[in-house]
């Protein structure tokens, strides 16, 4: 399978490819017309299409879906401190000791930054999340001995930050199509694709022009 886009573009890049090598023969046969005394005073053949018209049949073969490369899921610096304030809202404190403040500080900004990996590796925001929060609340309630039940201090921490995850979005999605004939009479009718194309040649030359200070330029315009 080959993407639409690709095809398409082909089959247009063919069909100027074709026009160059017929304008090479023209320039072969003007070179031959112009040494015979008869045919010189002759017009030179060269060959235009005004209007190509193709229907060219396709099947959709699948959806290739393409991600943002530079996909950042969290904001880690926001991200830690929405937990280290979730922390202190759980335990209703509204600091903790300086010793048990740059632990935790420690400590969060590690699982943060391990969060991050596991999910730009596996994509599952949901269950990345989740073995985060659990291993918050063990290292939490292991450092401050807050007397919390481990399974109320996991959900909280989830539910708190679940919105701070940012899903990752498609950049562009590319359908694949099968164009193969003998794999298209394989294909129900219903399911096959007629693209119709219609290209009009529209050809460039270029234009040479002097200014008032003999400058010579040469721009390639529209014929």
């Amino acid at each position: 399978m080959i993407n639409l886009n690709e095809y398409i573009g082909s089959i247009a890049t063919s069909l100027t490819e074709a026009r160059m090598i017929s304008d090479l023969k023209s320039l072969e046969i003007a070179e031959k017309f112009a040494q015979h005394d008869l045919l010189k005073h002759f017009s030179i053949p060269r060959f235009r299409a005004q209007n190509i018209e193709l229907t060219i049949p396709v099947a959709i073969g699948e959806l290739e879906t393409q991600y943002e490369k530079d996909y950042q899921p969290i904001d880690n610096i926001e991200f830690s401190s929405q937990t280290y304030t979730i922390l202190k809202d759980v335990a209703q404190k509204s600091s903790f000791d300086r010793k048990t403040s740059v632990q935790l500080k420690s400590v969060i900004n590690n699982e943060v930054e391990l969060l991050e990996k596991k999910i730009k590796a596996t994509n599952d925001e949901s269950k990345s999340l989740q073995a985060y929060s659990e291993r918050i609340a063990e290292q939490f309630l292991a450092i401050s001995r807050e007397k919390i039940e481990f399974p109320v201090l996991t959900k909280r921490i989830s539910q708190s930050l679940a919105s701070q995850i940012k899903p990752k979005q498609p950049a562009k999605q590319e359908p694949k199509v099968i164009v193969e004939s003998h794999k298209l009479q394989e294909i129900k009718p219903e399911n096959i694709i007629q693209i119709k194309m219609t290209l009009n040649e529209e050809g460039m030359e270029w234009h040479t022009s002097e200014d008032d200070n003999g400058n010579v330029n040469s721009k390639l315009l529209p014929e």
